[in-house]
């Protein structure tokens, strides 16, 4: 019994031909062609964007021949990959089924194949470059392998890739028919198939030295990279360190350090796989390991762990604030009694009848050039009408303590970007932070008001989040915290997922909340609450017990909204 593809079952000869028809017209006007959702056809490299997988760029001036098959001249081979789920597919029963295609297609374009062993039949399957995380090779390779199925080992990858090498034009109709029967044993083996949303014309750039770390040897730039984007992914070199260390041998601690890092970032699959991709870390039966490269990332990061610390700091520095999409409710204000602080700006007017502020020297200077010109100066000369000075802003201090939801439900992302948000404000404002975590039973402040930045990072590693919501006593340690003498116009930032659910004086959680809230005024403390709308009208009562504010997020993972909230309640408390 014959093997008839099922696209050829679907297809009249006309339409595979006009099919084909619209491939190859796009391959001469040096384009790539989507085919179906899953698959990318082009004379080029193409690869998925890492920011956005379901876009691929097609590096237009990198040959898929001469790239990836050296061969010696341009538009020699059709380079096809069809996306799909990260997986390792065997590669045994797909070589199987692409060569069964194959002969159905040459008796089907009139041909006398009979048998795997026809000429016709090898000298295509020659020009047919097959790889997957399973393995590689020629098609008619593929096919001399043993018969017995191999097993499911290799690498974890997102495509089935193709090459055709020497393809005639009457014979591009043989790609559809061959991504059909990939797309059929993708489906067989378990694994879902991928839409690929965009495709994208680029030039890939030759790499450039990174400019903000010149002392590396030519090597090592990628090691860079690298150790840049785990440490950014996990918080810290610390934890990426942490994290590679617990792919080396050692049963019970590899366990211990998975659940200390799940605990504080969630699920760490996604990572995992995208490590086995890179090459990275090496997928086992009983247990994934480092890699030589992987060895060579975690001995790179323990040599320059103190210049990835300042280049996550720069990065943290410039966290974008975008205008956020955010509910607030707000209530009364009170004035505080704080001392003033006078800072210069930038912004530069005429000097007054007094003589105050000081002098903006190239403004200055540039005013009295347009004078001579203007007034027919003889001399170069500055007169007291050319003379412009910094004015003067008047703000407050305002010192920030970060009141954290430490309970189970804030693991991963979440935390995450409460660590962020600490670690932005203390980089980028002259005011003290500190950090207040209730989780359990009870609040503890993990980090006392402070502007050392290494103190700050060292508390919120100790964060673990686990356990019940005991608000009211947060809100009071928080109180506690802030009545020493030290703290200059403080201003509290609560932020939780949920509701209370352990108590502090009785047994209703709720009210223990409501009552610790009403403590705060009297303090001249303000409280800004953040949360989300499952929780909003709880958290509406407890600010209005303490006359703050409440802000309604669409979720507690968007670090620039939590960052634009702050920031825009503390440039209204400085100037109250």
């Amino acid at each position: 019994m014959s093997h008839q593809p099922p696209l050829l079952e679907k297809l009249t000869p006309q339409q595979l031909n006009a099919l084909g028809a619209q491939i190859a017209a796009n391959l001469k006007k040096k384009q790539g062609f989507r085919l179906g959702e899953s698959t990318v056809i082009s004379n080029y490299d193409h690869r998925p964007n890492p920011h956005d997988p379901g876009e691929i760029r097609i590096l237009v001036n990198r040959d898929a021949g001469q790239v990836l098959a050296r061969l010696p001249e341009p538009d020699q081979a059709v380079h096809v990959d069809v996306f799909h789920e990260p997986a390792c597919i065997q590669i045994r029963p797909l070589s199987l089924e692409l060569a069964r295609t194959l002969r159905a297609y040459l008796a089907f374009r009139g041909g006398q194949a009979s048998s795997l062993a026809d000429a016709q039949i090898q000298l295509y399957a020659e020009r047919i470059y097959l790889e997957t995380g399973a393995g590689a090779g020629n098609l008619l390779e593929l096919l001399a392998l043993p018969e017995e199925p191999l097993p499911r080992r290799g690498k974890v990858r997102n495509h089935v890739h193709l090459l055709l090498k020497s393809l005639s034009p009457e014979d591009i109709t043989l790609i559809p028919c061959l991504v059909d029967t990939i797309e059929v044993e993708l489906t067989r083996q378990g694994v879902e198939i991928r839409k690929v949303e965009n495709i994208l014309h680029v030039e890939k750039k030759d790499r450039q030295p990174p400019r903000y770390f010149l002392g590396l040897e030519p090597g090592q730039h990628r090691l860079w990279h690298l150790a840049t984007t785990l440490s950014t992914i996990l918080s810290s070199p610390e934890d990426a360190v942490e994290f590679l260390r617990a792919f080396q041998p050692g049963l019970f601690r590899r366990k211990e350090s998975f659940a200390s890092l799940r605990n504080k970032h969630g699920s760490l699959r996604e990572l995992i796989i995208a490590l086995a991709e890179a090459g990275l870390i090496k997928r086992g039966w009983f247990a994934d390991t480092l890699t030589r490269e992987g060895k060579e990332l975690l001995e790179f990061i323990l040599q320059h762990q103190k210049e990835l610390e300042s280049q996550l700091r720069k990065i943290l520095r410039s966290v974008p604030v975008p205008r956020g999409r955010y509910q607030t409710v707000r209530n009364f204000h009170f004035k505080s009694r704080q001392k003033q602080y006078t800072y210069i700006s930038k912004t530069t007017t005429h000097m007054k009848d007094t003589w105050l502020g000081s002098i903006a020297v190239p403004e200055t200077l540039i005013q009295a050039a347009k004078n001579k010109l203007l007034q027919r100066r003889q001399t170069f000369t500055v007169a007291r009408e050319d003379i412009k000075v910094h004015e003067q802003e008047v703000s407050k201090p305002v010192d920030i303590c970060l009141v954290i939801d430490g309970s189970a439900s804030m693991a991963g992302p979440k935390m995450k970007a409460v660590w962020h948000l600490a670690e932005h404000l203390l980089l980028t404002t002259r005011d003290k932070v500190a950090v207040v975590v209730f989780q359990q039973r009870q609040a503890r402040v993990v980090v006392p008001f402070t502007r050392n930045y290494t103190r700050l990072k060292l508390g919120l590693r100790s964060i673990h989040p686990q356990g019940m919501t005991p608000l009211a006593d947060g809100l009071v340690e928080a109180l506690r915290l802030v009545k020493n003498r030290h703290v200059r116009n403080p201003l509290l930032v609560l932020i939780t997922d949920g509701i209370p659910t352990f108590g502090k004086w009785t047994l209703n959680p709720q009210q223990d909340a409501l009552k610790a809230a009403q403590m705060l005024p009297e303090a001249r403390a303000k409280l800004i609450c953040i949360g989300v709308a499952p929780n909003r009208e709880f958290l509406e009562e407890l600010a209005r017990q303490a006359r703050g504010n409440v802000y309604i997020v669409e979720n507690l993972e968007d670090q620039a909204t939590l960052i634009e909230i702050v920031l825009k309640e503390k440039k209204s408390h400085a100037q109250l």
